[in-house]
């Protein structure tokens, strides 16, 4: 169906049966979409000259599906690491590149059948530059542009990517229970050198003290993060819900172990650093969070 020249890419909205996306939200995304593949080309293929073109959509849910195209004949062989290099972008998730190993778990995520015409070569140097990829500001401002668009059509659960359309969707998808993991990080420096904010991601914390009083939403506890002990206001509503319900399994004791994203700011108030913490999401125990209200539907 596709010539030694092109290669196809396709991007995946999980819509419940018998609905349609939203045009307007699907035309935005797919615009971010396809400024993602030409900057992840830039990077794992320099130099390439290509076109993307969009071949057709098919629904159940919504497949749309780009075919790229080398201009030069020399180049098609650079349109399998492009592929390559956006599918890992996609799979290795908001978080992957905070980690120590995190090439060898890229390189891990590429041994799935969707890069099997990639040689174990290409795979290292593409693990390597997804890496790079991955603390891009540019390509990941992109990606949640692209997330921020389908964010805002309630009927899409989930998006995802693949070489060409599959029965039950693609391998790499994303939920819409995790599009908050891929909003954009609040600035690490406000205008003005008398306060910093920054965002630690899955924190590994055990309790040192916590307790939950009648009616109480935010709730400042106390923990343990490596050498560190700091107070936390924790202000993950779902959490702090499920928490009142029961429904979290974890008992309100010292050495209780949870994962957790923090934001971070630092004041200068009277010439001292004065530190605040506050715990925007629970991320381990998990808790359910109410996708009922957010319109995702049923089969």
């Amino acid at each position: 169906m596709f010539g030694m020249n092109q290669k196809p890419l396709s991007l995946y909205f999980d819509i419940p049966k018998g609905e349609h996306a939203n045009l307007e939200v699907v035309a935005r995304a797919t615009l971010e979409w396809v400024g993602i593949i030409r900057e992840i080309a830039e990077i794992v293929a320099p130099g390439i000259e290509f076109d993307v073109e969009l071949v057709n959509t098919e629904e159940g849910s919504l497949w749309i599906t780009n075919l790229i195209k080398a201009v030069r004949e020399g180049d098609r062989k650079a349109l399998s690491a492009i592929v390559g290099g956006v599918l890992a972008f996609f799979a290795a998730g908001p978080f992957l590149h905070l980690q120590a190993d995190a090439g060898n778990k890229v390189l891990e995520l590429m041994g799935h059948k969707d890069f099997a015409e990639i040689s174990d070569k290409d795979k290292r140097d593409i693990a390597k530059l997804v890496v790079q990829l991955l603390r891009d500001e540019e390509l990941e401002a992109r990606r949640h542009n692209l997330i921020r668009e389908v964010e805002k059509d309630r009927r899409v659960k989930a998006i995802g990517v693949a070489p060409r359309p599959t029965v039950g969707g693609p391998a790499y998808r994303i939920p819409r229970a995790d599009f908050p993991f891929y909003h954009a990080p609040p600035p690490k420096q406000f205008p003005g050198a008398d306060k910093m904010t920054a965002v630690e991601t899955s924190v590994p914390v055990s309790i040192l003290r916590a307790s939950l009083k009648p009616g109480d939403t935010k709730p400042k506890w106390r923990f343990q993060a490596g050498d560190e002990a700091w107070s936390a206001v924790i202000e993950d509503e779902e959490f702090i819900r499920a928490l009142n319900s029961q429904g979290t399994g974890l008992p309100l004791a010292v050495g209780q172990r949870m994962v957790v994203d923090v934001l971070i700011e630092k004041r200068i108030l009277n010439g001292e650093v004065d530190v605040s913490r506050r715990i925007t999401r629970v991320i381990d125990p998990k808790v359910n969070r109410r996708q009922g209200q957010l319109g995702l539907g049923g089969e």
